[in-house]
């Protein structure tokens, strides 16, 4: 048999050889459960035109066996953690405008620091100013009344409360009745086991999609479930009765181990390994669409019945992502760098990365600063999953104390984990800190690489006068800084004499020794890291080199 690459390997060429419409008349539609789990998110009306949509698929309607397992599993999260982002927002609401006199009571004062200092003659009261609390508040009567209003309409939308959780609600029993005899068959455990094996000792180190992405989970087998889902969608496929194959899979997981990107960060396919697995697995074409391009599918292609509105609400999240990048990175040849980047545009893209990683961010738009974190991160694939997010563009190494606050909020909070993004590489301690904590560091270097997964082209460029580097005698070897080489640990052996070049000797001060024994301060004179400084030639400083520092790690100059 005689290969062809534009044959055998079409899936890198030509993934649209076959129209779109014949995958919605003809082919086998698989929910994911994530897309399961999205109904108990939207309102009653969008809720029962999406039920609909699904009908039109009749019998060619399935659900893999670990989809159902984790829709079963995360049922009851999803609508509290659509309750608690509700009573989150209503509180901020009804606060808005104490908060916003608060916010400008601060101003206020600062303003009048700055008056006192410059030692101005003029005379200038606040509260003839009409700035006093109670001034700022009558002013601001009434601004937030139409947001609340609008807020308790939306929330009289939503029907299911935690409370219906605690039994089979009236949603469950729809798609109960929608999917009776279109669920698959779980694996044994021998199979199970091999699966896992296979995801963790082959397809994750090689980034086999899907999956690999989620590597990091709590256990091996929940890390393993998108492989397992795809695995049983492989199974179904070469089950399918017809000459030509058609599977049409549905999900809402956005993670670069599904996903094709462009270099605007748009979402461009499947990745070419899973099309190509699935023609040399059960000889079938993959169509892989979110739940928004579905239902607009199934519009064009079916004439189902669903209104704009609900698929502007399904297509909110995945369109604000786009307007989350910043700006100078939507050039496909730009490499902006992170630390130009102001917080807002920082925090922006560490929200559009998540996204794309998997998860739905909550508190971005109004923040938890205050809080002592950035914004809450939801597991869309696993929603009974919830980390907390901080964020720091660091020009200098990311301190212990910082993991330090971020385990104590982490503790206060009750969350299960904590992710920490930032544009600089973690100290020695703060990596040892963080790693017996559970909390997973994302350093400068790792966030490069991380962007790049998804086609985000960055630097993290430090300048090194930025981070106290500079190059006053013009030494060859570059910007550099000075640290004591003194230590208060006294030690007899490290109390010697140093030559200065008027040759005198020098010791350190009374109560101290040097850091290092006499032979390697010797070489570092000879290495010409050692400097005098002023005229008077008594204090040696330690030459350490930006070239030499953690500011070079990766990606960083």
């Amino acid at each position: 048999m005689q290969r062809r690459l534009t044959v055998d390997f079409s899936s890198w060429f030509d993934q649209k050889h076959v129209p779109q419409e014949r995958f919605y008349r003809e082919g086998l539609v698989i929910l994911d459960a994530n897309v399961l789990l999205d109904l108990y998110r939207l309102t009653p009306t969008a809720r029962n035109q999406v039920l609909d949509a699904f009908s039109y698929a009749g019998s060619r309607l399935w659900v893999p066996h670990q989809a159902a397992i984790e829709f079963s599993r995360n049922r009851k999260r999803v609508v509290e953690e659509r309750m608690s982002a509700f009573k989150q927002t209503g509180r901020l609401l009804k606060t808005a405008t104490t908060d916003a006199a608060i916010i400008i009571e601060d101003a206020i004062e600062k303003l009048q620091g700055l008056r006192d200092r410059a030692g101005t003659t003029r005379e200038w009261h606040p509260d003839e100013a009409g700035l006093r609390r109670e001034d700022i508040l009558a002013r601001l009567n009434g601004v937030m009344d139409e947001a609340i209003q609008e807020f308790e309409a939306l929330e009289s939308e939503h029907d299911l409360h935690p409370q219906d959780m605690q039994r089979v609600d009236s949603l469950l029993l729809r798609i109960d009745d929608l999917l009776v005899g279109k669920i698959g068959s779980g694996y044994s455990s021998s199979e199970l086991r091999s699966y896992v094996d296979e995801a963790h000792s082959f397809r994750f180190p090689n980034k086999i999609p899907p999956g690999y992405l989620d590597a990091g989970k709590e256990s091996n087998l929940r890390a393993a479930g998108d492989f397992i889902l795809w695995r049983q969608t492989l199974d179904r496929a070469t089950e399918v009765a017809k000459k030509e194959r058609l599977i049409l899979f549905i999900t809402k997981d956005l993670k670069a181990d599904w996903w094709e990107y462009d270099a605007k960060g748009k979402l461009k396919g499947p990745r070419p390994e899973l099309v190509q697995e699935m023609r040399d697995t059960a000889g079938a074409d993959l169509l892989l669409v979110t739940l928004k391009e579905f239902i607009v599918g199934t519009k064009e292609y079916l004439s189902s019945e669903v209104s704009n509105e609900t698929i502007e609400s399904l297509g909110e999240f995945g369109e604000d992502l786009n307007s989350l990048l910043p700006e100078t990175f939507r050039d496909p040849g730009a490499s902006p760098n992170l630390l130009d980047l102001d917080r807002t545009a920082f925090e922006n893209l560490i929200h559009y990365l998540l996204a794309h990683m998997g998860y739905h961010v909550e508190g971005a738009d109004v923040g938890y600063r205050d809080a002592g974190f950035d914004f809450i991160a939801t597991s869309m694939e696993d929603p009974s999953r919830t980390s907390i997010v901080q964020t720091k563009r660091h020009h200098r190494p990311v301190p212990v104390r910082a993991i330090y606050e971020l385990i104590g909020v982490l503790r206060s909070r009750n969350e299960d984990e904590a992710i920490f993004f930032a544009t600089s590489e973690f100290s020695p301690s703060a990596t040892k800190i963080a790693k017996a904590e559970g909390i997973r560091i994302v350093g400068g270097s790792d966030l490069i690489a991380l962007l790049a997964n998804f086609g985000i082209n960055a630097t993290i460029d430090v300048s090194p006068s930025s981070v106290g580097y500079f190059n006053p005698d013009n030494d060859a070897r570059g910007p550099w800084r000075p640290s004591d080489i003194t230590s208060p640990d006294f030690r007899k052996e490290n109390y010697y004499p140093i030559i200065n070049p008027d040759d005198k000797a020098i010791y350190p001060p009374t109560g101290r020794a040097w850091r290092f024994p006499k032979i390697i301060v010797e070489e570092l004179q000879a290495e010409g890291r050692i400097y005098w400084g002023g005229k008077s030639r008594r204090t040696p400083r330690l030459k350490s080199f930006f070239s030499e520092s953690m500011f070079k790690k990766g990606e960083q100059r």
